[in-house]
């Protein structure tokens, strides 16, 4: 059997009926893998897509027993091939493989996939590693590489940098030769807010602050900004960062964790934006991948995981959550529903029931 965290399709409060559900294990089709998942994170990007704030839909949706349709989430996963169909010829029973879209349902144990719905990652790689590829390392590259030109010795400046992606942008921008001014909310004192600003220096920014330093005069001056990434869609706060760029540069939209407060007249950011001859670009991962051949993804994700596997790019401090298949179901739940507000949150999934030390 397999089982799968799972919301009511139609309730008007997913997260509060999320529950563990026990299903027949499935079985593959002619072009089709029965995978088996052992590490499943939990985005930000899973609770806008179960509240309804994202534009993909859940896409595994099945009936239960009592006719209620339910909807399993997940968009990201490390998985272990355990049988496939007899016309796939890219897979192998073993293969390690993550996820090539959104939404196709990854918090459960078992789950069969289509051939195409999946990219091979090497198969020695960490698989807690290999589940932060897609939703991790990817978007810090595309959003490098695809947006802006960026030559050694630029500045880019990014919110929200606590954030996993902004983790990896600081490391990816250091092999360019780009420097990264890292924004941050203040916190409680000073002593955390100093312990949080090492931190992110280690990993790789050049500067950090609150937004309340950014808006301090003369802050910034003398440093050739070329790109701006938004996660939080706060106009005021984006201004604010557009301020220190230099004329023709890039603010790219790549998220909305701030819950994309509608905007205050007063702050005219296009207006702004116009008048400094910067573009505004929206961040897509999908539109990233699809520019890219399957063949060329398989070839990104294998050198992401040899960046991660040789020590190049470190992952950021992570907090597990232990699924062992038939107990503590309600933990679990609990566990999840906690997590809502942290986007560093990994689900181990020990579907043999033999106890598995978890880091």
């Amino acid at each position: 059997m397999a089982e799968a965290l799972v919301i009511p399709s139609e309730s008007a409060q997913p997260l509060d009926n999320l529950h563990v559900d026990t299903l027949p294990l499935p079985t593959c089709g002619p072009r089709q893998v029965l995978v088996r998942f052992m590490i499943i994170p939990i985005n930000p990007l899973d609770f806008a897509v179960i509240a309804g704030q994202y534009p993909v839909k859940l896409q595994s949706v099945y009936t239960s027993e009592n006719g209620i349709q339910h909807a399993i989430p997940g968009s990201d996963g490390a998985a272990r091939i355990l049988q496939t169909g007899a016309e796939v010829d890219h897979l192998a029973v073993d293969d390690l493989v993550i996820l090539r879209t959104h939404c196709r349902g990854t918090w459960r144990t078992h789950g069969v996939f289509d051939e195409a719905d999946l990219i091979r990652v090497p198969s020695n790689a960490d698989p807690c590693v290999a589940s932060l590829l897609r939703m991790g390392v990817a978007p810090a590259f595309f959003q490098l590489r695809d947006y802006h030109t960026l030559e050694p010795g630029d500045w880019i400046i990014q919110n929200a940098a606590t954030g996993t992606i902004s983790h990896f942008v600081c490391q990816l921008a250091r092999l360019l030769g780009v420097q990264v001014i890292s924004v941050i909310r203040d916190r409680a004192n000073a002593e955390e807010l100093g312990q949080m600003k090492r931190l992110l220096r280690s990993h790789g920014a050049s500067l950090v602050l609150t937004q309340e330093e950014l808006a301090t005069p003369r802050v910034l001056e003398g440093k050739r900004i070329v790109l701006a990434i938004d996660s939080v869609a706060d106009d005021a706060l984006v201004r604010t960062m557009a301020a220190a760029m230099t004329a023709g540069g890039t603010v790219l939209t790549a998220g909305f964790l701030g819950g994309a407060a509608p905007p205050r007249p007063e702050v005219n950011l296009r207006h702004f934006l116009w008048q400094k001859n910067i573009s505004l670009r929206p961040f897509r991962l999908s539109d990233c991948l699809n520019k890219r051949s399957p063949s060329q993804q398989t070839a990104l994700f294998e050198w992401f995981a040899d960046l991660v596997g040789r020590g190049t790019l470190k992952a950021p401090a992570l907090k597990f959550l232990h699924w062992q298949a038939g107990s503590e179901a309600q933990e679990l739940v609990a566990a999840v529903q906690v997590k809502q507000c942290n986007s560093k949150a990994l689900v181990q999934a020990d579907v043999t029931n033999k106890p598995r030390q978890v880091p």
